[in-house]
């Protein structure tokens, strides 16, 4: 009976894969990020600093005047003032680092994303499996309801191994029906990630081969690659440069231009004047200065208050990761071969008359339970990996 139930639903499976289509992580992945409006404005926020580049570079408009210096008549003048020319070079940096922070912004982005998006992969795969296992439980406990309630007529077992059947049986069908309700649910979230509309299947659930079963302890270099610390680098980087640009701001800056100060017949050569812009009141320079410096020892006790969080949780996601692999290891080598044992022994005692209905399906409940945790075990080892991964910046 087992066996036969067994088979008609790998039957049914194989046809049911036949008419969808299996999406892989690596797709689902990809198709949230071509779908997603939050990277599409990251993406443009790069375009628009790039935009900015130009802008660097910027020269004051030239000043011109109309005026009589003689009283004799009229003449033009056409003034031109500069900065430093140092501080347009600084200027240009300091913009190609807020190009940088944006396109760390966007992998933050990015990765914040494919860690939903696999978490999700991930409770499909589990969602899906968990029906499947159900599935099983559910046909074969429908023919014990059966079976039990003929034998009950014919009077060949007492009302309370009947009930018991039929309890047995709605209690599963109960959870296969809420299971499969979960399933759909999860599978509508990933389809709007995606953009999809047409039905799919993900792979099957496998343990995560990703990780190598080591426990350490991360000291702060072994976290450079998280998104969140690299924006904060390149930020403190940016506030270093501007700590530059604002010393250069304090430096004179350049004027020159053509007037005519004389009369009319003054050669031309004596008409051109230069001169340079005094920066008198250094007490502004000084404060853009000193908060500039104030910025980049922000962004810098940011960086490490963050790495010494984000230590704190790779530690914990590495425990929990070493936790969870003991656990699939058990039900691999210990967990399921003594259910799939418990399922066969149960079949052959009731079939020769040693147990009741009562029996058999107490002893199925305690094996099938450990088939749902072991499910359960991979899902929560694939999401301590997926944890760890996302916080080492390895997605």
């Amino acid at each position: 009976m087992f066996r036969t139930t067994i088979t008609g639903f790998i039957l049914l499976v194989a046809v049911t894969a036949n008419t969808q289509s299996v999406l892989t992580e690596t797709e689902a992945i990809s198709k949230t990020l071509a779908n997603n409006k939050n990277i599409n404005a990251a993406s443009l926020q790069v375009k628009q600093q790039q935009q900015l580049l130009k802008s660097a570079f910027n020269i004051p408009n030239p000043e011109f005047f109309l005026e009589s210096p003689t009283g004799n008549f009229y003449t033009g003048s056409i003034t031109q003032s500069i900065e430093f020319p140092s501080v347009y070079r600084n200027q240009y940096r300091l913009q190609r680092g807020q190009i940088a922070i944006a396109q760390e912004e966007k992998k933050l982005t990015e990765a914040e994303l494919k860690y939903r998006v696999k978490l999700l992969y991930l409770e499909i795969q589990f969602t899906d499996s968990l029906v499947k296992q159900l599935y099983i439980q559910d046909t074969l406990y429908e023919k014990i309801k059966m079976s039990a309630i003929r034998q009950f007529i014919a009077g060949q077992i007492d009302y309370l191994q009947q009930i018991f059947a039929e309890t047995q049986y709605g209690e599963i069908h109960n959870q296969y029906v809420q299971a499969t309700t979960r399933a759909k649910s999860v599978k509508a979230q990933l389809q709007w990630h995606t953009g999809l509309k047409n039905d799919f299947m993900v792979e099957p659930l496998t343990v995560s081969s990703s990780i190598q079963q080591t426990y350490f302890l991360p000291d702060s270099t072994v976290l450079f690659s998280n998104p969140s610390v690299q924006l904060l680098q390149q930020q403190q980087l940016n506030a270093k440069q501007n700590i530059v640009l604002q010393k250069s701001k304090a430096l004179p800056g350049l004027a020159f231009g053509y007037f005519n100060q004389g009369e009319r017949d003054t050669k031309w050569y004596n008409r051109f004047r230069f001169g340079i812009t005094i920066p008198l009141w250094l007490g502004q320079y000084k404060s853009k200065i000193n908060a500039a410096k104030t910025e980049q020892q922000v962004l810098q006790s940011k960086q490490e208050g963050l790495q010494q969080e984000l230590s704190l949780q790779t530690i914990n996601a590495n425990g929990e990761m070493q936790s969870n692999w003991q656990s699939v290891q058990y039900y691999q080598q210990t967990g399921l071969p003594k259910a799939r044992e418990v399922i066969t022994t149960s079949q052959r005692f009731f079939v020769s008359g040693e147990i009741d209905y009562i029996s058999l399906l107490r002893n199925s409940n305690d094996a099938y339970a450990i088939y749902q945790k072991y499910l359960e075990a991979i899902k929560n080892y694939n999401q301590s990996v997926i944890n760890y991964q996302y916080l080492m910046g390895q997605l």
